[in-house]
């Protein structure tokens, strides 16, 4: 949003911008176009003036006032002596222009051309053609305009200044509105920096805000839903702590007792359970940190036949209640217990729910496919694959986490699991990307 923000400030700044220059261009042109009136109506009054005798420097600077003009107080032919600079203007213009001092003089210098007079209309007599006058019809010179250079007192500067200053003001009116806008949303720049870190899983950060508009209140609101989930991130670890400890206390006593039995069968047997109410545990602490999205995959590759015999021995199974076929070795790069952990949650569903025959496991070149026979869902698998749901894991069997656990497993691997309900089969697929 910001980059658009500062796309539009951008593109109306130099849109202004150009607009302001253009228009200062041609107002340039139309500038000295009427400059160039102004000295030839200068030098039309001074015509006027020249013709009456006994008129002052004082009456003709009061009659050229009119056009910012006045009398210069040196003459042309001081100003050539001098270090003077030459303007270049039209070359077809009457009229010269130098500076000097910082003074501009203006002085009349017409062509040949611009000094011919038309000659009068002759009306010629009946029946005699115009060619018949021969040399009478000719062009008359004016006389050749007096000696005089005036000074411009109109200062070309004030008309560049004045479009200099426009264009100041507008461009300073732009940065302000934009540092304006920039400050308000501000806070919104820090409210996404905050929300990126606390999908990350860190809440130590804090939104919190002096300013009283709506993104500041908005930024408040956010500060304190904060604290509450650390509040209940702390509570949540406290009592995973606190049940964690209760558990292992009594299967560790059980264990040392165990240790004191002789070598039995019943001793083996006790031996087992225990030790797979310690992997239990220690699977219910990943699945903590999994949930939490604390979870740091220690990834390696591995044949997915190792995998599955790992899951294998998490449930306690025989060979021989499942059937594994595979064409393929297939090797994949996974966090070893972590993936063991789903493969064992779906395998343990098959057996499960299955209706009759056993289930199977298939390895593909580019797939793992779990397939048992069983009734068909009564929902969307989507639904199944929310935590807690007990239409397919009943109370009795278990938390309703398993699709849950694995369906999150198997995504962190950047692995997609699929299912599609076949001909009286549950297919589970879980697809190598």
């Amino acid at each position: 949003m910001f980059f658009q923000i500062r796309l539009f400030f951008i593109s109306i700044f130099l849109l202004i911008n150009t607009l302001i220059i253009l228009q200062f261009l041609v107002d340039n042109n139309a500038y000295k176009i009427l400059e160039m009136k102004r000295y030839i109506s200068t030098i039309k009054t001074l015509e006027e003036l020249h013709r009456k005798p006994d008129v002052s420097n004082d009456e003709i600077n009061e009659r050229i006032a009119v056009f910012d003009m006045k009398l210069a107080d040196i003459s042309f032919e001081e100003l050539l002596k001098s270090d003077y600079k030459k303007i270049k203007i039209d070359k077809d213009a009457p009229i010269d222009i130098y500076i000097l001092n910082s003074i501009k003089y203006v002085h009349f210098n017409p062509n040949e051309d611009f000094r011919k007079i038309p000659p009068p209309p002759i009306i010629p007599l009946q029946n005699q053609r115009l060619d018949e006058f021969g040399e009478s019809i000719f062009f008359k010179l004016r006389p050749k305009p007096f000696e005089i250079l005036l000074i411009d007192e109109l200062n070309e500067k004030d008309f560049k200044y004045f479009w200099l200053v426009v264009l100041f003001s507008i461009d300073i009116l732009l940065l302000w509105f934009f540092m304006f806008i920039e400050k308000k949303l501000k806070p919104l720049i820090s409210l996404k920096k905050d929300m990126k870190n606390l999908s990350n899983g860190n809440l130590q950060i804090s939104t919190k805000t002096d300013g009283k508009d709506e993104i500041s209140q908005v930024a408040k609101e956010f500060d304190i839903a904060l604290k509450q989930l650390k509040e209940l991130r702390d509570s949540r670890n406290l009592f995973l702590r606190n049940i964690m400890h209760e558990f292992k206390t009594p299967i560790t006593k059980g264990r040392l007792i165990t240790d004191i039995y002789e070598d039995s069968e019943r001793k083996f047997i006790l031996i087992r359970v225990f030790q797979r109410l310690e992997y239990l545990l220690s699977e219910f602490a990943k699945i903590e940190e999994l949930t939490s999205g604390k979870i740091t995959l220690d990834k390696r590759k591995y044949y997915v036949v190792d995998l599955i015999e790992q899951a294998f021995d998490i449930l306690l199974l025989e060979e021989d209640v499942i059937e594994v076929e595979y064409s393929h070795e297939l090797k994949i790069e996974v966090d070893f217990e972590l993936f063991s952990i789903a493969l064992k949650n779906l395998i343990d569903n098959a057996i499960k729910y299955k209706t009759e025959q056993k289930p199977k496991i298939i390895i593909n070149e580019d797939s793992i496919q779990i397939i048992n026979k069983g009734k068909e869902l009564s929902k969307d698998i989507k639904e199944y694959f929310k935590p807690f749901n007990h239409d397919y894991e009943t109370a009795t069997s278990g938390l309703g986490l398993g699709l849950y656990i694995s369906n999150n497993i198997i995504k962190i691997h950047k692995f997609e699991l699929n299912y599609i309900y076949e001909d009286g089969y549950h297919n589970f697929f879980i697809k190598i990307i």
